[in-house]
């Protein structure tokens, strides 16, 4: 008698914790990512997110089309969706990434000695050089590039402090 008890109260045990957890799930879906697209398709620049799971946790892919002021759109997203960490999904091409990668060094030494207008300026020059139009934009928090070049652009946020809210871009497959 006393195990029919025990398995009747587990087997009632794993129904409900399924029940709560397939709420959750579909609460998560349907309500909050669906929320969270209608808001960021009001965003100049964003094609559609969605939230995605990367080794077990839950990031945010931001799929873009020609951004012209990336730090009002990082902002705008971040106000969003709080503490997820975001990723921005660009049309970039390889000149582009190359490019990226070679203005590696001039921001990382700018963040690291504080040297911002030396930094602006190599970068300007290197992506003038390429024939590559640049945004370069700063906060405390942040620096903000995209590069152009006829349809390719690439977005990059780099944290200056490594808060983890946002994730290195990649290109959209």
């Amino acid at each position: 008698m006393t195990k029919q008890r025990v398995l009747v109260i587990s087997l009632v045990g794993v129904i409900i914790f399924g029940l709560l957890l397939g709420g959750k799930v579909l609460y998560q879906k349907q309500w909050v990512d669906s929320s969270v697209l209608a808001q960021s398709q009001k965003i100049s620049g964003i094609t559609s997110v969605k939230t995605v799971q990367v080794n077990g946790q839950a990031e945010l892919d931001v799929e873009t089309n020609h951004i012209s002021d990336l730090r009002q759109v990082s902002l705008a997203i971040e106000n969003i969706v709080g503490k997820e960490p975001i990723r921005f999904i660009d049309h970039r091409n390889a000149s582009l990434t190359t490019l990226f990668e070679q203005m590696q060094f001039a921001i990382q030494e700018g963040i690291t000695r504080g040297n911002f207008t030396e930094m602006e300026q190599r970068i300007q020059t290197l992506a003038q050089k390429a024939g590559v139009q640049v945004q370069l934009q700063m906060d405390s928090d942040a620096i903000y590039i995209v590069l152009d070049q006829g349809n390719a652009q690439l977005i990059e946020v780099i944290e200056r402090n490594g808060q983890g809210q946002f994730l290195p871009s990649k290109e959209l497959s």
